[in-house]
């Protein structure tokens, strides 16, 4: 009987670090999964495929030639801030198809002069609704910050979200959830819009989904482990168990 006992609790035991084992197996597959899709997504997004098929194709063809910018990382971008809506306007007053804040209007159109001999005084509304001056504004900054980031088309969309500021404190991708999850829909919209296909057999959020599963199953194994110990130390009065 305590043999039976004791083997049952060595069984739950190893059990719990194999499960281990295979945790740390699936983070680190999980985190090159990542790396593989970022370094993927950066190469491809160099080349200036034009869109087709989309709303205001013209408009991000013309903005990423005239920016450098791919359209089809345009495309994803507006995909992700508007669903191709020109007269979005999000919580923190970011405007158009785009979502392109004022004061970051204001930075790009000093230095690109988007907005150069159509009206007098600051833009406004109208401007920043204005599907072709937004698409303008946006690509161009999209731009800055694919240079500043030497191309690395995931901090440049990171930052297009959270800001250069917060991309340069955490030397990568900011530890929001907000962006973290943002930066995954462009990626993912991009990857439909481009029609290519990720790199791996199994995508970084699939492993993500393993991880927590497994973290799961370890909680409950050790949970067993405990209350199959408590068990045997209450019927043998000593850890002596043989």
């Amino acid at each position: 009987m305590r043999s039976r006992a004791l083997s049952l609790w060595l069984f739950l035991l190893l059990l719990l670090v194999v499960q281990g084992m295979v945790y740390s197996l699936a983070i680190s597959l999980a985190e090159y999964s990542r790396r593989a899709v970022y370094d993927h997504f950066t190469a491809k997004t160099a080349s200036l495929r034009e869109v087709k098929g989309l709303p205001y194709a013209d408009l991000m063809n013309r903005a990423g030639k005239t920016y450098g910018v791919s359209p089809e990382l345009v495309a994803a971008i507006i995909k992700a801030e508007s669903a191709f809506d020109p007269r979005a306007l999000s919580k923190a007053g970011a405007y158009g198809i785009m979502q392109v804040m004022p004061d970051t209007w204001r930075l790009v159109n000093r230095q690109a002069l988007v907005c150069t001999g159509r009206h007098d005084g600051e833009c406004g509304s109208d401007c920043f609704y204005n599907p072709e001056l937004n698409i303008a504004v946006g690509t161009c900054y999209l731009g800055e910050l694919m240079k500043r980031y030497k191309n690395h088309a995931e901090l440049a969309v990171a930052a297009y979200n959270a800001g250069p500021g917060a991309v340069d404190k955490y030397g990568g991708i900011p530890p929001y959830a907000e962006t973290k999850e943002y930066v995954g829909r462009v990626i993912n919209y991009w990857y439909r819009i481009s029609g290519q296909l990720p790199p791996g057999l199994l995508s970084n959020e699939i492993w993500l989904k393993i991880t927590v599963v497994l973290s799961w199953s370890m909680m409950t194994t050790a949970a067993a482990v405990i209350v199959a110990g408590r068990c045997l130390f209450k019927r043998f009065h000593s850890f002596y168990w043989r």
